[in-house]
């Protein structure tokens, strides 16, 4: 049994040990009344309801308070800022996304020195001093990206490759994996495209770099945004059939275009056992000193061949 599977067993059997030593599988309520506060970098993107949900359930289960906050779009400055408020407002632990590997630096000092522990999710800056990372291994994540286009395109061509935020940590990892699989193959060339944030902007973007390269045989979006945006352009512009598309996460536009066959793959990294596990190890900590530790929480392909039950899931919140 390798290491990520022993974290995570470990974890659910102290949770499943806690919860049924309580009527209605509650743990009681913590004396101490913990608060714990976990901020994203864009709360508004679809990607993060299941991160919601895995951080709410965490909460009611423990008998903690916990909180889910931070930008509605990808703003760094704005999320220190909410990272900031909840050091003031006194948080007993605090989780919080971190694309970049140097802007948090500060504000994470800033809360240990105070006493509030710090775990990363979704989106790692291992320089930080944060205390734990509960996440995608995004290099090796974007490594399977790039395995599932050489299935899809196994004598090569031009591709593109997008990413809404150049020089997101975190993508940037998972762009470098993409690349290096498909550099090993000597068989392919591509254009790195920054797409935005903007779904709008976005989706402009990628037909107009369609448009101009009429030879692009696959698409492939290294977050959910974009993902969605090439789900648009390929329906917009007549494209299915033309060429193969993949992205990550289980977003609506994505999983709709995998059912219908205008997208092939999409990578899930299970975002609710990242804020799940984060008020999980936070809570160990606090109430009995168990030291966080990094989760993998996985590398999930979704096809056609699995994509019904994804959906179904995905649509309770849970995937």
């Amino acid at each position: 049994m390798n290491g990520k599977v022993v974290k995570i067993c470990v974890s659910l059997v102290l949770l499943l040990a806690m919860a049924f030593s309580f009527p209605f599988g509650k743990v009681q309520a913590a004396e101490e009344n913990f608060k714990f506060i976990v901020v994203s970098h864009a709360i508004a993107v679809p990607f993060f309801v299941p991160v919601r949900k895995g951080v709410e359930e965490a909460g009611e289960i423990l008998g903690v308070d916990v909180q889910f906050t931070g930008p509605p779009d990808f703003n760094i400055p704005r999320q220190i800022d909410f990272i900031k408020a909840a050091i003031a407002a006194g948080a007993d632990g605090i989780g919080t996304t971190m694309p970049d590997a140097e802007a948090f630096n500060d504000v994470v000092q800033e809360a240990m020195a105070q006493g509030i522990p710090v775990i990363a999710l979704n989106a790692d800056a291992p320089k930080s001093g944060r205390l734990a990372y509960i996440g995608q291994g995004n290099y090796e994540a974007g490594r399977s990206m790039g395995s599932e286009v050489v299935k899809l395109l196994p004598d090569g061509g031009h591709v593109m490759l997008g990413i809404h935020t150049a020089g997101a940590f975190n993508l940037e990892e998972r762009i470098k994996g993409v690349k290096d699989v498909l550099d090993e193959t000597g068989k392919f060339t591509y254009d790195v495209v920054a797409t935005t944030t903007d779904m709008v902007r976005a989706t402009s973007l990628i037909s107009s770099y369609y448009q101009g390269h009429p030879d692009t045989k696959g698409m492939f979006g290294v977050e959910d945004i974009t993902g969605s945006a090439i789900a648009q352009v390929i329906d917009k512009d007549g494209l299915k059939g033309k060429v193969v598309a993949g992205g990550f996460d289980l977003v609506s536009d994505i999983l709709m275009a995998i059912k219908d066959g205008r997208m092939q793959f999409t990578i899930d990294q299970q975002p609710y056992l990242q804020g799940f596990q984060t008020v999980m190890q936070l809570f160990l900590l606090k109430k009995y000193q168990l030291s966080p530790t990094d989760v993998n929480t996985g590398i999930a392909p979704v096809t056609a061949e699995n994509i019904d039950k994804v959906i179904d899931l995905a649509e309770k919140g849970y995937r």
